[in-house]
């Protein structure tokens, strides 16, 4: 996956410039920044939410340049290889959670009923919440319907799995319910590309960072580079220092 001098534009508001980025598959990159700074917009443009004003997009077979029209059927291509997890779930409040995450494999990917509900509780297994396959939304609390969220994406088999923010709206017992189904996902080489403010976690799930500010690309590589006590980056290091409080009593 990689995108090449993309640029977006809300009105007279540059939020995206020149950007040129890989994430490599079977790894996780994670995306920094201040609030506003552009990386949720990265991030929502890979699965075409917002769609660039110009630049290119590469994706496998996929080849999209945003200055052409982009056809509905390139667009459904590659929403079938990208997965979007949102910080407030979308799960639907009518359906269980077992309907909630058979919903897209049977519309979708026409998979028999049977099927895609064997899929869907071994994924409810692997985020630790077999037991509640016949549960509604309104039943969970916020770490288990955002588990049932990763589990929905999962199910529809996805290269990789985009996940904007995901616990941002969670006391910190239920953060670190998804964050440990998150790094075992990493583990099991799952692509995925996180953006989060949670800096703990930055550190220990990143293959790569990327750092992003006013819409450009601060920094773009390995973690422990990012996070070096002695970035040559002041600005990195202030960050860095703001996010986990160690400037708090400066």
């Amino acid at each position: 996956m990689k995108i090449e001098k993309i640029n977006k534009w809300f009105g007279d508001k540059h939020v995206l410039k020149d950007i040129d980025l890989e994430f490599p598959a079977g790894q996780t990159t994670v995306l920094v920044g201040p609030s506003g700074s552009g990386k949720s917009t990265i991030l929502r443009s890979l699965n075409l939410l917002e769609q660039p004003n110009s630049g290119t997009y590469d994706f496998d077979e996929l080849h999209l340049d945003f200055e052409r029209n982009v056809s509905r059927k390139q667009k459904l291509a590659l929403r079938q290889k990208t997965g979007m997890v949102f910080q407030d779930y979308n799960l639907f409040p009518h359906l269980t959670v077992l309907q909630n995450i058979t919903e897209g494999p049977r519309q979708v990917l026409k998979l028999p009923k049977e099927t895609a509900e064997q899929t869907a509780m071994e994924l409810l297994a692997k985020v630790g919440l077999k037991d509640f396959a016949n549960a509604y939304p309104a039943q969970l609390s916020g770490g288990q319907a955002q588990r049932v969220a990763i589990a929905r994406a999962l199910a529809m088999k996805p290269a990789y799995v985009l996940l904007d923010e995901p616990t941002s709206a969670l006391d910190p017992e239920l953060e670190l319910e998804v964050l440990r189904v998150l790094l075992k996902l990493a583990q099991e080489n799952q692509s995925l590309i996180i953006v989060t403010h949670n800096m703990v976690f930055a550190r220990r799930v990143a293959d790569k960072i990327v750092f992003v500010e006013d819409g450009t690309i601060k920094y773009d590589g390995d973690p422990a580079g990012f996070f070096a006590p002695n970035n040559p980056d002041e600005r990195i290091r202030h960050f860095i220092a703001a996010m986990t409080m160690e400037e708090l009593e400066e």
